[in-house]
């Protein structure tokens, strides 16, 4: 029987129970994931293809279709993973005084980006509910949002804040314009797009200004 050093012996790789748990979890959750489509496709009669593909591969549409909607629901994403990322890591640290607006501001940006992504407010103002009124929890978050930054001012690059907030003001006004006019879609996209710009950097900005303090 070969005895091998204890140099070579801790040296041998171990699996950390932490780490284990972490991967049992995703695969738990991914595992969930497809037992989801495939009791859709059974029971609902939705094909799993339907589910698990592009749509525009699905509908034979070329690549570049909804490609401004999806570079902004990618934008929301960065914004509000930067933001709970930072918040979290923030705990008990001295930058926590910016935990409420990272915590909000990430919060705002996932909602938005998960209304943009599966179209939530659209859906459900097929149900004859105001699209406004269902638009009104996004307002409160972003209000919510503006008066933690008020409460830090220059701490934050506030003036970012204030270009995003304005233009999401001049993308709604144009959406609601009671008189239809030429090239209105993409004007209301562009304000909108520029709003989330300026907020996704603006949390960036203000998550990486938290963790260097």
């Amino acid at each position: 029987m070969t005895i091998l050093p204890a140099s070579v012996a801790s040296s041998r790789p171990h699996l950390p129970a932490a780490d284990l748990k972490v991967a049992a979890g995703i695969a738990a959750v991914a595992a969930a994931i497809c037992l989801a489509v495939l009791a859709a496709d059974q029971w609902w009669g939705i094909d799993h293809y339907d589910l698990v593909r592009d749509p525009n591969a699905i509908a034979n549409n070329p690549n570049y279709f909804g490609l401004v909607s999806n570079l902004g629901i990618v934008l929301w994403m960065v914004g509000a993973v930067g933001a709970l990322q930072a918040h979290a890591a923030l705990k008990g640290r001295p930058g926590g005084r910016f935990g409420d607006v990272l915590l909000i501001g990430g919060a705002f940006s996932a909602v938005m980006g998960l209304d943009d992504l599966f179209m939530v407010h659209e859906s459900i103002a097929t149900f004859g509910i105001p699209e406004i009124a269902v638009l009104v929890p996004h307002a409160l978050l972003l209000l919510a949002l503006c008066y933690q930054a008020w409460l830090l001012r220059s701490a934050t690059p506030w003036l970012l804040l204030a270009c995003g907030v304005g233009a999401f003001g001049l993308s709604m006004a144009v959406d609601v314009y009671p008189i239809d006019f030429g090239g209105q879609v993409f004007i209301e996209e562009s304000f909108k797009l520029l709003g989330i710009m300026f907020l996704t950097v603006y949390l960036v900005a203000t998550s990486q200004k938290a963790l260097r303090t």
